[in-house]
């Protein structure tokens, strides 16, 4: 036999490896055999702080009858009631978010995510490997 094909029998094998246990890794991971290996974890405590922070939402804007003529003083008062609007809405949005998405699932999604990036890969480089087998072979 010629170690042409030899090397090309030994390609394949491994090629047809590297994509079965892929296949194999990624059914028991998914049928929750398995966990998904943890490319993404908590630092300390989550990811993002989405707690609610208690804003004064009876603050009232005190208006200066007087410096109702000057336009900075407009536009000054104009943006104190826009950040605190930004303010009440960003607490609002947070904490409507975390009530419907548990931290949990976000890092379940990323790390499932991570792996399937990392099978397809292994699955290219298996077909690839497998090609070079195959092209060794016949000649």
């Amino acid at each position: 036999m010629n170690t042409n094909k030899i090397i090309g029998y030994l390609l394949l094998a491994i090629g047809l490896g590297i994509i079965f246990w892929s296949v194999f890794a990624s059914y028991d991971i998914f049928t929750a055999k398995k966990e998904a290996p943890k490319v993404f974890s908590y630092a300390s405590g989550g990811i993002v702080n989405l707690e609610k922070k208690d804003i004064d939402t009876s603050k009232e804007v005190t208006i200066d009858q007087s410096k109702l003529t000057d336009p900075n003083y407009l536009k000054s008062l104009e943006a104190e009631q826009k950040a605190q609007v930004e303010d009440m809405v960003k607490n609002q949005i947070s904490g409507q978010l975390k009530e419907m998405i548990p931290e949990e699932f976000t890092l379940k999604i990323l790390n499932l995510s991570s792996w399937s990036m990392l099978v397809f890969i292994l699955i290219f480089a298996g077909s690839k490997i497998s090609g070079l087998g195959i092209k060794l072979m016949k000649d």
